[in-house]
């Protein structure tokens, strides 16, 4: 299956697309998001403020950061010690593994907390599991990256007593739909893998089988559940094979195998007109709809853009409109996720415009409208994963100065400010602000916290600056030498995220010192700097642990490309 990333670094995609937080808040193309499937929470440890007695977002200390609180005061049962122990504990209760990795940072994360972590019917199903908090900037956190092959926050596996993984979770759902999972879960008779390859077996499996598969994460399916072929090739498989008394599974499957298609590059033209019909089904049938609503909001545009004719655009485009039109006033759905079902508006609509193009003023009116409304509504537990999503709304409707208001709120606001500057640092960048963008990625890495976030910020920085100042040779020196040293005092800090960020930058570094229209002297200095940087990669690679395996990146950092 073909993967979609983004290049900017800090969270992923969409107002807080919910698979992989890997971008910072900035109108970006919303990726494949195929783990979608419903209504949206947010994440990030509370606890009560001192000065109001109200819960702040984001305001654990990191002491804090495994004691998760609801209103009542009682807390998930996380489990305090390693990863090894946590599994021999599993295995000695016979209890599956519940792993939660995440990000203080992230916004979906602080969603996922704020709907669902929260809730005392899923704390008091959390028992049922050994539940495991992996946050990314623990010790060895991202060797557990590795191991688990996560790759971006959050991540929900379920694994066996014996360890073997069953599913993974995807957010976007209500508490009913996530319990519902979690019940699944627990009576898996077989992983999802092997459900995979049963079906194209052509053997039956058990309805609720059929449920786990239409609940699974497929947008982080890294470890080839869906074997060679083409995500959608498979989707479509496990969609016509569901039965049709499964209403509601096969319409997810078939949805999610449509998505896929719509993103991958190399699809089968001759399925458009089929799909457009089938998206017009669903549509038409309010409770299917509703089902599929995560996906029409994170991949309606990208199914709208897929279709050859002029004809299938429009009539797919206004179908899924007026499903995502509606949803910002109903008041049965999560306030996030009303507010990610106007951002999937907004790019519905932009399907219709030139890509530079701002909405129509009618447009942003009703786009301010409903976000004001939706605002008015968030609860501190709320506000960083909200505002995240009201700055990209506004980036993507073309209303800039609101924009740029909301990332400076949340910079006043957020226990993670560092996260909005990264925010206007790409704002500045697409206005032509050069020296803006660089000062607010500068002061978004002196502000992280975390060593795994700080590399990824750092990293984000050092980027800017070969990019957009590529002349401040001294600068562009100092910054890499401090970040490499910065990430040889983390144990096993090398691996998973942080080692993809090292890999752009060693790209990123060759490309900028090969320029062919700098001075011979320049191009010295230049070269200089990869000198140095190596020898700072060097010492990284010494102080790795001799139990953690040598990373690739310490052999191909500033080697030169074949």
């Amino acid at each position: 299956m073909q993967q979609l990333t983004m290049d900017t670094p800090e969270m992923m995609v969409g107002p807080r697309s919910h698979a992989l937080c890997d971008k910072a808040p900035v109108l970006a193309k919303v990726i494949l998001l195929l783990a979608f499937t419903g209504l949206l929470g947010a994440c990030d440890s509370e606890r009560e403020s001192p000065e109001s007695g109200k819960p702040v977002a984001g305001s654990e200390t990191a002491s804090e950061q495994h004691r998760e609180q609801n209103p009542t005061g009682k807390g998930i049962p996380w489990f305090k010690g390693s990863i090894e122990d946590a599994f021999k504990l599993a295995k000695a209760e016979k209890k599956p593994v519940f792993l939660y990795w995440g990000a203080q940072w992230c916004p979906p994360c602080q969603e996922l907390k704020s709907t669902i972590f929260r809730r005392d019917e899923f704390i008091q199903q959390s028992k049922l599991f050994v539940p495991v908090y992996l946050d990314g900037d623990t010790e060895r956190a991202q060797k557990y990256g590795e191991q688990f092959q996560v790759y971006g926050y959050p991540t929900v596996i379920i694994f066996d007593p014996d360890g073997v993984e069953i599913t993974r979770i995807p957010g976007g759902m209500d508490i009913t739909q996530y319990l519902g999972v979690l019940q699944l879960a627990l009576n898996a008779l077989r992983p999802v893998r092997e459900l995979v390859a049963s079906v194209q077996a052509g053997q039956t499996i058990r309805d609720d089988d059929w449920r786990l598969l239409a609940s699974y994460s497929w947008s982080q399916d890294r470890d080839s559940k869906l074997g060679s072929k083409s995500g959608y090739v498979v989707l479509q498989e496990l969609a016509t094979a569901c039965p049709a008394s499964l209403a509601a599974s096969k319409s997810k499957l078939q949805m999610l195998a449509i998505l896929s298609w719509a993103n991958d590059t190399e699809r089968d033209p001759s399925l458009a007109t089929a799909y457009a019909a089938q998206i017009e089904t669903v549509l038409s049938d309010p409770q299917l709809a509703r089902e599929n609503l995560g996906v029409f909001i994170m991949g309606g545009a990208d199914m709208v853009d897929a279709m050859p004719s002029q004809e299938q655009r429009a009539a797919i485009r206004k179908g899924i409109a007026a499903l995502l039109a509606a949803a910002p006033r109903d008041r049965s759905i999560g306030v996030l996720t009303r507010i990610d079902a106007i951002f999937g508006w907004v790019q519905v609509e932009r399907t219709a415009i030139g890509e530079d193009d701002a909405l129509p003023v009618a447009q942003q009116e009703w786009v301010r409208e409903r976000v004001d409304t939706a605002r008015a509504q968030l609860d501190a537990y709320q506000t960083h994963a909200g505002l995240s999503a009201i700055s990209d709304i506004y980036l993507s409707a073309g209303l800039v100065p609101e924009a740029r208001a909301t990332l400076l709120e949340g910079i006043e606001t957020s226990r993670q400010p560092y996260y909005f500057m990264a925010g206007m640092a790409d704002l500045e960048t697409r206005a032509g602000n050069p020296d803006d963008a660089i000062t607010w990625r500068k002061r978004a890495w002196e502000a992280a916290q975390g060593p795994a976030t700080r590399v990824q910020w750092g990293s984000s920085y050092l980027l800017a600056l070969l990019e957009l100042h590529p002349e401040d040779i001294a600068t562009i020196n100092d910054t890499g030498t401090a970040l490499l040293r910065e990430l040889a005092q983390q144990k096993d800090g090398l691996h998973q995220r942080s080692s993809g960020r090292i890999d752009k930058l060693s790209q990123s570094l060759l490309a900028w010192a090969a320029v062919d229209d700098t001075d011979a002297a320049s191009l010295d200095k230049r070269a200089q700097v990869l000198s140095n940087l190596r020898r700072e990669m060097d010492k990284v690679c010494a102080n790795l642990s001799t139990n953690a395996g040598t990373p690739a990146s310490c052999a191909t950092f500033l080697a030169p490309q074949a």
